[in-house]
């Protein structure tokens, strides 16, 4: 993981690992097996209930859904938070030392228990006040299927622990929610500072986005908690609102930071990008030999793309190994001194190097595909015209057909390098 400016100074841990550290057989365990123990503790608490009390099955599978949604998001939180805080060491600036530190300080901060603590009392306060306003319960309803006077006090110990648990996972990733989006705003305002922009990188903002996704995963992990749900009908709708409320703000936190990934590109350097209409692709032919080629390319303001035969060389050598690079200049006949290029090395993806795949990659991606043709269109609308006025004298090999004989190939950054009046700098994207 390369967020890029520093080691932190201390080991940030969530209230989960702590209590992992500190109680046997857990502490003897590392990730995700002590998770595991964990699920394996639920499932046979849950097993035994159902066979001491011969409660129905349903109740039973409803609380391993539970137990499964508790492992699910506890590996998701766990991945989460290793990819933030075992970052590597770069470069060093105070701006980027800052801001990193601040957002670890917040994320880990105890205080995120608040949120868990407060769902937590409002479920048990339901579980034990409901009746009086005349809704059933979930305890209501498997003590009045039992023809039970009271909840038995080993089965009421689990489903409290259980209610505990799950109340403090979806407390959680509610307060991490909010220091995302605290961090996007501020990471926003800094962008806006010309010298405050240049403390930070887009590789920087792309690893972010990366984490942010291991934790959307985890979020959706609590649809296995549907089946729990099912078993109370006030808590369901307050678990369907808290999955579109936080799947929603995610996804919306996520676009954010696609938007400052870009904002993040020199100015300078983003206007050569949508200004140029040809570049040289480079590849690695087999026998380690270079091998370049003109192109034309779009940008869809995180990635190159570009599109070549199936059986092209740079296909063949892609296949291969995936390492690219791509050079973008502006020339000036009447005075080189004024050139600008830019070279990016990064890796590549295929979107299909056969019949087979291409079907494939059409139908996974197939809408993506389709956007990057629209930005091909937009930007050599002459080209394309002219193009279909002589296509049917053109070989198969330069005719736009997708799958049959044409491909997209796709280019993520990982380093600029750039060339201005004669001097060479290194921009880490």
């Amino acid at each position: 993981m390369k967020l890029g400016s520093m080691q932190p100074p201390k080991k940030y841990k969530f209230l989960q690992e702590q209590v992992f550290e500190g109680i046997w057989p857990f502490n003897k365990l590392k990730s995700p097996v002590n998770v595991f123990l964990l699920l394996l503790l639920y499932f046979f608490w849950g097993l035994g209930l159902y066979f001491i009390y011969e409660i129905p099955m349903s109740y039973f599978i409803a609380g391993s859904c539970g137990a499964l949604g508790l492992f699910l998001w506890t590996i998701g939180i766990f991945h989460y938070a290793d990819s933030l805080r075992n970052v590597e060491v770069e470069r060093i600036t105070k701006v980027n030392q800052k801001f990193l530190v601040g957002f670890l300080e917040n994320l880990f901060h105890p205080s995120s228990l608040v949120i868990s603590v407060v769902v937590f009392t409002f479920v048990v306060t339901y579980f034990f006040t409901s009746q009086a306003f005349g809704i059933e319960n979930f305890l209501f309803f498997i003590q009045k299927e039992m023809n039970w006077n009271s909840v038995p006090p080993l089965l009421l110990l689990y489903v409290l622990l259980l209610t505990f648990d799950l109340c403090y996972r979806l407390g959680l990733s509610f307060y991490v929610i909010i220091v995302q989006i605290r961090r996007n705003f501020r990471l926003a305002q800094y962008l806006k500072t010309p010298i405050l922009k240049t403390q930070f990188s887009s590789t920087d903002i792309r690893n972010l986005e990366k984490t942010d996704y291991i934790h959307y995963l985890a979020i959706v992990s609590g649809f296995t908690l549907i089946p729990l749900g099912l078993m109370d009908p006030v808590l369901f709708v307050m678990l369907c609102t808290y999955l579109v409320v936080t799947i929603g703000l995610t996804t919306v936190n996520i676009l954010h930071l696609r938007l400052l990934y870009e904002r993040s590109i020199p100015d300078g350097l983003l206007s050569l990008i949508r200004s140029t209409k040809f570049a040289q692709v480079g590849t690695i032919s087999p026998g380690n030999f270079p091998h370049i080629t003109p192109t034309l390319f779009v940008f869809d303001g995180r990635n190159f793309f570009i599109a070549t035969s199936i059986k092209s060389q740079k296909v063949k050598n892609l296949h291969r190994l995936k390492d690219i690079a791509i050079f973008i200049d502006s020339r000036k006949d009447g005075d080189i001194t004024k050139d600008v290029g830019v070279l990016i090395t990064g890796r590549s993806r295929i979107y299909g190097h056969d019949l087979h795949t291409g079907i494939l990659n059409y139908l996974i991606f197939g809408l993506h595909l389709f956007r990057i043709y629209l930005l091909f269109k937009k930007k050599y609308l002459k080209y394309i015209s002219e193009y279909w006025k002589i296509h049917r004298r053109l070989p198969q090999a330069w005719q736009l057909l997708p799958i049959l004989s044409r491909t997209f190939i796709e280019i993520v950054p990982e380093q600029f390098f750039l060339w201005k009046a004669s001097r060479t700098e290194l921009i880490k994207l």
